[in-house]
């Protein structure tokens, strides 16, 4: 469906809270949905608010809104990509320094990322739980490596740093099916786009 139909037999312009459950991301709204044999096309957007400049608190007329492309959880074998339709303000002050400035949906992915908040922490999940690698996660997401890599490095940092994840912990023991699985991996080689890439554990 490419316009907005508000789960009705009638086409409307009212979001359909049934779309936004589906879509599960405090304050935002799905305006449409497009999905073809590899891709789904979610476009979302936020409700209207009378914003004041983050610098001089001045109300700020509107700009319109500007299209942000974000990475999503795959659904089955299909690609998802979420199209943000970002809303950007524009100080009226002359001696404020803010300029035009831009909505942030922390809820719905970083400052400047392009993969959605639960994107990053399903990658993680596959990192932890699955056995899997940034190279294929990537590629599921229909990402780079590097990309998808900035995303998910600085919660795995955070998440070393919490020793309350030992909290109730009496003993550690290894799996030793599992080192020497990972042992072997030191010694594999890949090649990715005609370069032999050394896979590491962990």
């Amino acid at each position: 469906m490419s316009n907005v139909t508000g789960c009705a037999a009638a086409p409307t312009t009212d979001p359909c809270s049934r779309c936004d459950v589906l879509l599960g991301v405090e304050g935002v709204h799905v305006e449409a949905v497009e999905r073809d044999e590899r891709t789904m096309t979610v476009t979302v957007s936020s409700p209207w608010q009378l914003m004041g400049c983050p610098t001089c608190g001045v109300i700020c007329p509107s700009r319109g809104r500007r299209r942000r492309i974000l990475r999503d959880v795959p659904a089955g074998q299909v690609r998802v990509r979420v199209v943000w339709r970002q809303r950007v303000w524009r100080c009226p002050e002359a001696t404020c320094e803010r300029g035009t400035f831009a909505e942030q949906i922390p809820t719905l992915v970083a400052e400047r990322g392009s993969i959605t908040v639960r994107a990053v922490w399903w990658a993680i999940g596959q990192l932890r739980r699955e056995h899997g690698t940034i190279l294929g996660l990537a590629r599921q997401l229909g990402t780079a490596w590097k990309t998808l890599w900035r995303a998910v490095e600085p919660e795995l940092q955070r998440l070393a740093a919490d020793e309350s994840r030992f909290d109730g912990v009496e003993s550690l023991g290894v799996d030793e099916h599992l080192v020497r699985h990972e042992a072997l991996l030191f010694r594999m080689e890949v090649r990715d786009h005609h370069r032999p890439v050394v896979v590491a554990a962990g």
